[in-house]
């Protein structure tokens, strides 16, 4: 099929490099990755994955487990906390587990 149509899009510079470096390691460019992304759509007629907002549910909880965070100490949390929030609000530790990863984490700051 005759190329003949062009796309230009802007997009963060680091995304692009990280990406770049990705296609890289498959052995294709960002034009073939582009060109197999649009063939998807055709083929799925539709996005090729679910695209939809996070449930309030899971906001709720990282927003409950992040107040809770501030009890020890009103102080910001360290980044690594993002990954223990994260867990929680998917449900995929509970609660308490989400609190003793916390508190051991505090210890070690």
């Amino acid at each position: 099929m005759k190329k003949d149509a062009y796309i230009n899009v802007r997009v963060d510079e680091k995304t692009k490099s990280d990406v770049d470096e990705i296609l890289i390691d498959l052995g294709i460019n960002m034009s073939t990755a582009i060109d197999i992304y649009l063939n998807q759509i055709l083929l799925n007629q539709g996005l090729p994955f679910e695209v939809k907002k996070p449930k309030k549910e899971i906001t709720d909880k990282a927003k409950e487990l992040a107040e809770a965070i501030n009890l020890t100490g009103g102080k910001a949390y360290p980044k690594k906390f993002k990954k223990i929030i994260s867990l929680y609000s998917k449900g995929d530790i509970d609660y308490e587990v989400a609190l003793y990863a916390i508190k051991r984490e505090f210890i070690n700051v």
